[in-house]
């Protein structure tokens, strides 16, 4: 973003002299919790105790849903759908008989995402050059 001179970032020139008057460009890395794995364990627990479904399918490799999801397979089959490059994050791991079973795992691929595109065009809209 672009910013002038102002607590935290100040402005020298070569003599040491602030420059007041100066405009530049900053990077800001903002760490936010947004709080999205609490709603997703929140929901899918109340959704299972509340006996609303019958199995769950998470999309997630965040270990803080470990504790949720393990507690869920105790009561419906779970299957578990690794969206990153990454391996499963272990805690997130379990085996296909824990709790109910029938529990199981799938890592997303390149090919998954290329095979869900649609034909081009789709009526009469294009795909972009390049993708």
């Amino acid at each position: 973003m672009l910013t002038k001179p102002a607590w935290p970032v100040m402005v020298k020139d070569v003599s040491g002299q602030p420059r007041p008057d100066s405009v530049f460009m900053v990077s800001v890395a903002r760490r936010e919790e947004k709080g999205s794995d609490v709603n997703v364990a929140s929901h899918l627990l109340l959704d299972v105790l509340s006996n609303r479904v019958d199995a769950a399918i998470v999309i997630s490799n965040d270990s803080d849903l470990a504790f949720p999801v393990k507690e869920v397979r105790r009561r419906v089959p779970v299957g578990l759908v690794n969206p990153t490059r990454n391996f499963p994050a272990g805690r997130m791991n379990g085996s296909a008989s824990d709790g109910v079973g029938q529990h199981w795992w799938y890592q997303l691929r390149k090919t998954d995402f290329e095979d869900a595109q649609l034909p081009d065009p789709v009526g009469s809209i294009f795909r972009p050059v390049g993708w």
